[in-house]
C-alpha cells in the first residue's frame, strides 16, 4: 500500500537520530529522477552522495550507465512495492549484496510521486559461503574426533602403562640406554594424546566459565613462557597496553590457550629474528588484542584458508591451532580477524567487555 503526502514531494516524519540508527540505508526517489539520501548507511552505498536530505540527480550520484540507477528508476515507474529483493550492488570499489524494499509515495489524489527505498547490506556472499563451509568442516572434524578419541586413548593408556613398567625393569637390569628409548616412545605418545585433545576442543562447545578478566594480567603471566620460546633468537617483544583497559568477560584458561597459540604462530613466522608486538585497545564495547609479527606475511591466496582445520604451512604443524583459537573466541561471543599485506601478519581478537 502506498504512503500518502498532503502535497507533492517527500516528507520524513521520523527524528534524525531514528534514521541514523536505522539498520538499513534509506533513500527517496522521485518521478523527476532525483534522489534524497536520509542516513549515512545509504550514503555509504553511493559513489557521490549528496548531503543528507538534499535532492540530487540520480545520474550524478550513481552514473547513468549503472545497473543500480536503472533499478531505482524502475522502482518508481512500476508504482508497486518490492519486498526482499536481493541485488548485487557495486559501489566505491566494493561488490556486495543488498536486500531492497520499496514503499511507493502518492499524493492525496492518488498520484505516485516517488518511493522510499530501504537498502540493507548483506555483506559478501562469497565470504558467507566460505564461513558456512568452514563451520560444516569443523563440525565434521568434531564428530570424527568425538568418535575416535575413546578408541585412540584406550590403547594409548595401555601402551603407556606397559612402558612405565618396562622402565623399572630396565633400571633393575642395568640397561640405562633402554630408558632413553622408552622415554622417546612416551614423548611420541604424548604428541598423539595432545593431538586427540586438540581434536576434542573442536568436537563440542567448551564449558566457558566467564568472569571479569584483565587481559594485561594474562599477557604478563605469559612473559616467562615467551622468554623461553624466544631464547637464542633475535626476536624483540613489544607490549603496548593503555593504562585504563576494561576487563573482558572470559574464561582465563581458555583465553590463555588462544593467546598462547597466536603468540607461538607469530614466533614461528619470524623464525630467528623480528619484532613481536602485543597491543591492547579499547574499542567501544570490545577489547581488541592484536598479535603482530614482522614475518614474511600470508599470501593473499591463503588468507581464506588459515582457519580451515588441518591447513598448515608448518613442516610439523597439525593445522588445528587457529581453528581452536577461532572456536574459543567464538565461544566467548567475540571475533578473530587476520590482516597481512605482503610483510608481517596481525591477528586480532575482539572480546566483549565484562561487567
Amino acid at each position: 500500500m502506498a504512503a500518502h503526502l498532503g502535497q507533492t514531494g517527500s516528507s520524513i516524519g521520523a527524528a534524525p537520530h531514528v534514521l541514523a540508527g536505522l539498520n538499513a540505508g534509506l533513500v527517496y526517489i522521485d518521478t523527476a529522477g532525483c534522489i534524497q539520501v536520509w542516513n549515512e548507511l545509504a550514503a555509504e552505498l553511493l559513489d557521490y552522495p549528496p548531503p543528507i536530505g538534499e535532492r540530487a540527480p540520480l545520474e550524478a550520484v550513481l552514473g547513468p550507465e549503472r545497473e543500480e540507477a536503472r533499478l531505482l528508476r524502475q522502482v518508481v515507474h512500476e508504482r508497486t512495492p518490492w519486498r526482499n529483493l536481493v541485488v548485487q550492488w557495486t559501489g566505491r570499489g566494493a561488490v556486495r549484496h543488498v536486500l531492497m524494499d520499496s514503499y511507493p509515495v502518492s499524493t492525496a489524489d492518488g498520484d505516485v510521486v516517488g518511493a522510499y527505498v530501504t537498502i540493507k547490506d548483506l555483506g559478501n556472499f562469497t565470504m558467507l559461503d566460505q564461513h558456512i563451509q568452514r563451520t560444516e568442516r569443523l563440525a565434521t572434524v568434531g564428530k570424527v574426533a568425538a568418535g575416535v578419541a575413546h578408541e585412540i586413548r584406550n590403547p594409548l593408556t595401555t601402551v603407556r602403562g606397559f612402558l612405565q613398567v618396562m622402565v623399572a625393569q630396565l633400571e633393575r637390569r642395568g640397561w640405562p640406554e633402554g630408558r632413553q628409548y622408552v622415554d622417546m616412545m612416551l614423548r611420541e605418545i604424548d604428541k598423539v594424546d595432545a593431538l586427540v585433545e586438540e581434536l576434542l576442543l573442536l568436537s563440542k562447545p567448551q564449558q566457558v566459565v566467564k568472569r571479569p578478566c584483565d587481559v594485561r594480567d594474562l599477557i604478563e603471566d605469559l612473559g616467562p613462557w615467551l622468554e623461553e620460546q624466544t631464547a637464542g633468537k633475535a626476536i624483540r617483544i613489544r607490549v603496548e597496553t593503555p593504562v585504563q583497559l576494561p576487563r573482558v568477560a572470559a574464561d582465563p584458561g581458555l583465553l590463555r590457550c588462544a593467546l598462547q597459540q597466536l603468540l607461538e604462530n607469530a614466533i614461528d613466522a619470524m623464525e630467528q629474528a623480528g619484532t613481536l608486538t602485543i597491543r591492547c585497545l579499547h574499542q567501544g564495547q570490545l577489547v581488541q588484542v592484536d598479535i603482530q609479527d614482522t614475518g614474511p606475511g600470508i599470501p593473499y591466496y591463503q588468507m581464506d584458508k588459515v582457519f580451515d582445520a588441518f591447513f598448515t604451512t608448518k613442516e610439523k604443524g597439525t593445522g588445528l591451532g587457529l581453528p581452536i583459537c577461532q572456536r574459543i573466541v567464538a565461544d566467548h561471543g567475540g571475533e578473530i580477524r587476520v590482516a597481512s599485506k605482503g610483510f608481517g601478519t596481525t591477528f586480532s581478537m575482539l572480546l566483549p567487555i565484562g561487567s
